[in-house]
């Protein structure tokens, strides 16, 4: 018994609490900066944004200093002067809005009083009589895509952050969810492929996503003799950008030469005529698209520019493009739109330095659509005893939907 009865003193006296004081003393700061705010709103100082972080929001004061608060800073009375509380609610869930779109969200609240709402980078909020305003901005340039705007009030010794997610409505695959879908290798990787079946020399993957936002999604690889991976033609997530695109092959299918605008990330298609894939809306119901920015991958831009031995380089009146095809809710086709991807009177540029840049597509005239298929297709001298010869790739992003 006194060897047990030591035991049980050594345990308890080698506890340690550092990680407990650690949590107290940062509460302790929360509550400081809380109060900090608060007083400076008491003071007749002006808030002039307020920001949504990843762990609570930071104010930019009329004054030019900035303040930190952190969620979960719930006050209590004591000398040190910690009393304030930070109280966070949200108005709505992700609101989704077109270019230039406005809407109204109720903010029924008593017993506190509204000094601003503070909308992200482009966007515009406002609240009058009960009720938040919030306006989109009118495209992308220097505007944020998504973000929170937040409607900020006091009562009594508390401040009161009132939220509504906003999004503009763009399929934009950056992201921590997109990240985890790029394969690594760019061939043969076990996400766009996964493990060859030693018996069949076939693949078997699932490989699916979607968007919250826009709601479309992309549903898997079809079926191509037997085996089901991005050989079947698909839509793949990718960041893999290399402006030297000579001698880029089948190994190096998920790159391009330019990075795209905004973010890292995009897609690349690949599939012809007799493959193709494309993208449709998870909910089933008919929106438009508006565009989307595409360019050529590095596989496709070396085999059409400098040739790869087994296709290229064009010549003449030579061409690749890509079509896009809508559906309606039935499997009826709406419209087929065509972009020229490259040309062979372009070749002698690209092959000298000129650069190859992303460009937009408009798709509005497909209509309304449930889905759209992509296919890459070209001239009559693309075309052999297999098919469509040339690589059957292009990269795109920022997928534009309208309401």
């Amino acid at each position: 018994m006194a060897l047990v009865a030591v035991a049980a003193f050594t345990v308890t006296s080698c506890y340690d609490d550092s990680a407990l004081q650690a949590s107290i003393k940062e509460l302790q700061d929360q509550m400081k900066e809380a109060n900090s705010l608060l007083e400076k709103i008491k003071g007749g100082f002006v808030i002039t944004s307020a920001t949504k972080t990843d762990d609570g929001y930071t104010f930019t004061m009329s004054d030019g200093k900035t303040i930190s608060v952190k969620n979960g800073a719930d006050g209590a009375d004591g000398s040190d002067g910690t009393s304030a509380s930070v109280i966070e609610t949200r108005l709505a869930d992700l609101t989704v809005f077109s270019f230039g779109e406005s809407k109204d969200v109720p903010v029924t609240v008593t017993g506190v009083s509204i000094i601003d709402a503070f909308a992200p980078a482009g966007w515009s909020a406002s609240v009058e009589e009960g009720i938040l305003s919030v306006r989109a901005p009118k495209s992308s340039d220097a505007a944020a895509r998504k973000g929170s705007v937040v409607v900020v009030a006091t009562g009594g010794n508390s401040l009161v952050l009132m939220t509504v997610a906003v999004a503009l409505n763009i399929l934009d695959v950056n992201g921590a969810y997109w990240d985890a879908l790029i394969d690594d290798p760019q061939y043969g990787g076990d996400l766009l492929y996964g493990p060859m079946d030693p018996e069949t020399y076939t693949y078997n993957v699932e490989y699916t996503w979607a968007d919250p936002v826009t709601k479309l999604a992309f549903n898997g690889f079809g079926s191509n003799w037997g085996s089901v991976s991005f050989s079947s033609g698909g839509e793949a997530i990718s960041n893999y950008v290399e402006p030297d695109f000579k001698d880029a092959g089948y190994l190096r299918q998920l790159e391009i030469p330019a990075a795209p605008a905004n973010g890292s990330n995009f897609i690349v298609h690949f599939g012809a005529e007799d493959a193709p894939n494309g993208l449709a809306f998870a909910d089933g119901e008919a929106r438009t698209i508006e565009s989307i920015d595409c360019i050529m991958t590095n596989y496709l831009a070396n085999s059409t520019i400098f040739g790869d031995g087994y296709f290229g380089p064009l010549a003449g009146d030579s061409f690749v493009a890509v079509k896009a095809t809508g559906y309606d809710a039935e499997g009826n086709e709406t419209a087929t739109l065509s972009k020229v991807l490259i040309s062979g009177d372009e070749v002698a540029a690209y092959a000298d330095g000129k650069a190859i840049e992303w460009s937009t597509w408009d798709l509005s005239g497909l209509g309304e659509v449930v889905s759209v298929k992509f296919a890459v297709y070209g001239s009559e001298d693309c075309y052999g005893d297999w098919g469509f010869n040339a690589p059957a790739y292009f990269a795109y992003c920022d997928v534009v939907v309208k309401q």
